[in-house]
């Protein structure tokens, strides 16, 4: 059985209908740049050198691809031997890409003011997602019947995915598990506003003229807009992506005393391991440390 044709077995059976519409996508355009090499060999042909040579097609492109490329192909291997089509994975006999972790990047206490010194629909639904720590899917898909403001929380139980059809509502969180974001009193009066001025009934954040969610492609529109028309304000606030303020969620609830366990169930992550990537020390904090440093 040549590579290619295992390759169309495992994608149809182990990735559509299994995995993410994302991750599907992701895996296609994988096979298609970097694989190219392996098309028409026989499984039980395909050497470590082969691997390695498809790796090597993804030294340009982000650490992140590279191991991505690896490991997807390790999977293929791993199951073409499960189903008894190979006895060797040769990707056993290469190194997986270095994994490099760089500081998360997030808003410091400046540039949170400056990025909402302006108060409006864009702003309100960008703020509720720094003080929930909400997925954008989440945030999307938030209808008021998930917010309980006499126990003052949300209960987070669906999110917006990609599917071959377009955007859909799908009953469950990322990690297939409901769970209930507290509020504090500011994400209180936000929600109240939202419903006063933006949205009062249905979802949280709607399309124009319509009851039904608003589109990730609306939503980084309006990023995009809105965040251009703060750095026109403020000529040194740095453009960061909308996943920096879950990001700043995180890294300050831990700054401010919060247990990692903690954290990780308010952002939904399945392993604390996730959750320690949020893990950051700003730069006066680290300042503040140094200067406190004594040997007596």
């Amino acid at each position: 059985m040549t590579f290619a044709d295992w390759w169309d077995i495992f994608y149809s059976t182990y990735c559509k209908g299994v995995l993410s519409f994302g991750c599907v996508q992701e895996y296609g355009i994988i096979y298609n740049k970097h694989y190219v090499l392996l098309y028409d060999m026989d499984l039980s042909d395909i050497k470590p050198i082969h691997i390695q040579q498809c790796v090597n097609t993804a030294a340009e492109y982000s650490v992140s691809r590279k191991r991505k490329v690896y490991f997807l192909l390790h999977r293929v291997f791993e199951q073409a031997i499960f189903n008894g089509y190979v006895d060797f994975n040769p990707v056993e006999k290469v190194k997986p890409p270095k994994k490099i972790r760089k500081n998360v990047q997030l808003f410091e206490p400046e540039q949170i003011e400056q990025l909402f010194d302006t108060y409006n629909a864009t702003s309100r639904m960008l703020l509720l997602e720094l003080w929930t720590g909400l997925r954008r899917g989440e945030l999307l898909a938030l209808h008021w019947d998930n917010i309980n403001f006499d126990k003052r929380c949300i209960n987070v139980c669906q999110t917006i995915v990609n599917s071959d059809g377009g955007q859909r509502i799908r009953a469950t969180t990322k990690n297939n598990r409901d769970r209930v974001v507290p509020l504090n009193d500011y994400a209180v009066h936000l929600l109240n506003d939202i419903r006063t001025y933006d949205s009062f009934n249905g979802y949280l954040f709607k399309c124009c003229g319509s009851d039904t969610p608003m589109s990730f492609r609306t939503y980084h529109e309006r990023y995009k807009a809105y965040y251009k028309s703060q750095q026109h304000k403020h000529n040194d606030l740095p453009y960061m992506t909308p996943h920096k303020l879950r990001h700043t969620f995180a890294s300050y609830l831990l700054q401010s005393g919060a247990d990692i366990e903690t954290v990780k169930n308010l952002l939904g992550h399945t392993d604390v391991a996730t959750t320690s990537l949020y893990v950051h020390s700003s730069y006066k904090l680290m300042q503040a440390a140094v200067n406190k440093l004594k040997f007596d």
